[in-house]
């Protein structure tokens, strides 16, 4: 995949079937968007290009969002489904307040698209003012089609960044990551923590996330995976306060089973596949040390029952 992110050169692409979104999380909505595009391309022989943004609009914009998917993680999923060129638009306010019929227009211009797959909610412009409407009716004008691709529904929920995001901050780590279509994946680099855990006989890795913005999950136990050196581990982490040793500070820590390795400083990535339990205070560390028996057995029963790193 040809990743693109200086736009004063021209882009030379054949025949481009083209998107456009933010694309946080590259969730099972847009990943049929993704299949769709290929489908086409694969019937004109031209270039799949999904066009996003770079930051996400709305940290530029000083609405915030706690990302589910960093910079590195989206090109590799967009990689991962098939997609020949991915264009990061440097996102500005200046950028922003395009019109709709402006951005239509540079749109065109820049990368002459044959085919454009949407979907059905997206907006575009200024206040997001431009809709799919907007794109059928200069489509004429400038010579693209315009497909939109319908809205999915997982069991009681709408497919959305926004449901994701929200199924986490709840814990439902399980639903998040089947409507993501892959885990949720927190990479990071380990540091010291106060060794609590290597006392109790629980080693654990202390994640410090790669990217402030990502959204760190409700707080609880969850069966995890971890992947270190292309190597897939099954684990146990807590993200949490630590309440019985009064340590005060959200950490991210894992317990990788059967691992003895010293990754101090090292590149790991958390799959959070389900909650197992709340966060909560134990008397002492010995009522703790038990209470992590019993989460390792039920971590691992739940692992090696659903042996599939996917949902």
């Amino acid at each position: 995949m040809e990743i693109i992110t200086d736009l004063s050169l021209p882009v030379l692409l054949h025949r481009p079937v083209i998107t456009i979104g933010t694309f946080d999380g590259v969730h099972i909505g847009h990943q049929s968007i993704l299949n769709r595009m290929r489908q086409i391309a694969s019937a004109t022989g031209g270039d799949t290009v999904v066009l996003t943004f770079h930051p996400h609009p709305r940290l530029v914009l000083g609405n915030h969002v706690y990302l589910l998917s960093t910079r590195d993680e989206k090109r590799a999923l967009v990689q991962d489904a098939g997609i020949t060129h991915l264009v990061e638009i440097p996102f500005t306010r200046e950028f922003a307040a395009q019109s709709a019929a402006e951005f239509i227009g540079w749109l065109a211009a820049a990368f002459k698209p044959e085919v454009v797959v949407i979907g059905y909610d997206h907006g575009f412009g200024n206040k997001r003012s431009g809709s799919i409407e907007h794109l059928y009716r200069y489509g004429r004008e400038l010579g693209f089609t315009v497909e939109e691709v319908q809205e999915l529904e997982l069991g009681n929920h709408h497919v959305s960044s926004s449901v994701v995001r929200w199924l986490l901050q709840e814990g439902d780590a399980l639903m998040a990551s089947r409507i993501l279509g892959h885990p949720y994946r927190i990479s990071g680099k380990v540091v010291r923590g106060n060794q609590i855990g290597k006392l109790i006989g629980y080693p654990t890795a202390n994640l410090y996330p790669d990217d402030a913005n990502k959204l760190i999950p409700a707080m609880g136990v969850y069966a995890s995976r971890v992947i270190y050196n292309g190597v897939l581990y099954n684990g146990m982490t807590n993200i949490g306060m630590r309440p019985t040793i009064s340590a005060h500070k959200l950490t991210i820590e894992t317990n990788i089973f059967d691992f003895n390795q010293d990754i101090y400083y090292e590149s790991i990535t958390v799959e959070l596949i389900k909650r197992i339990r709340n966060e909560k205070k134990f008397g002492n560390l010995d009522i703790l040390k038990n209470q992590l028996a019993v989460d390792r057995e039920n971590a691992l029963r739940y692992l090696l029952d659903n042996n599939s790193s996917q949902p």
